[in-house]
């Protein structure tokens, strides 16, 4: 990213526009939603495992460019991933939303590096839109409550 204060990242933008990821699962392994309240910003999030691994993830998210595209790309980054790894990156994600340093891991080609949604760096800098990042993050953490593995 050329400008590390842009609030909007292409990124960001294209997967607002074009989630790839975007619908639903039928039947769903499990469910969850994320509600903010003082924007309006919803997301649900479903999702099918493959043994013991996240094999499909589709959202359905009504929000702004930051909301949508989180859960894109949330989607995609967690599919083939345990459990506890998708639990991990959540907890990853959030740190670097709230300027935590980084660990040696986040720097590793591993399951729990953070990849491109690194892009959601610059909200560290605008605190108020941190919430319409996390929002699909919640719905995912309550799907995975959902699913037995």
């Amino acid at each position: 990213m050329a400008d590390s204060g842009a609030l909007y990242d292409r990124l960001i933008v294209d997967r607002a526009r074009t989630p790839l990821y975007a619908g639903r699962l039928e039947p769903a392994d499990g469910q969850g939603e994320g509600k903010n309240p003082l924007c309006g910003d919803k997301t649900r999030v479903e999702l099918r495992m493959a043994d013991t691994h996240i094999g499909e993830v589709r959202h359905q998210t009504r929000g702004c460019a930051i909301c949508l595209a989180a859960a894109d790309l949330m989607a995609e980054r967690v599919v083939g991933q345990t459990v506890l790894q998708a639990r991990d990156l959540s907890q990853r994600f959030s740190a670097m939303l709230v300027g935590e340093p980084a660990s040696a891991r986040d720097t590793n080609t591993d399951k729990t590096a953070l990849g491109p949604l690194e892009a959601f760096a610059p909200l560290r800098a605008h605190r108020a839109r941190i919430r319409c990042a996390e929002l699909p993050w919640v719905a995912l953490k309550e799907a995975l409550s959902h699913v037995d593995v």
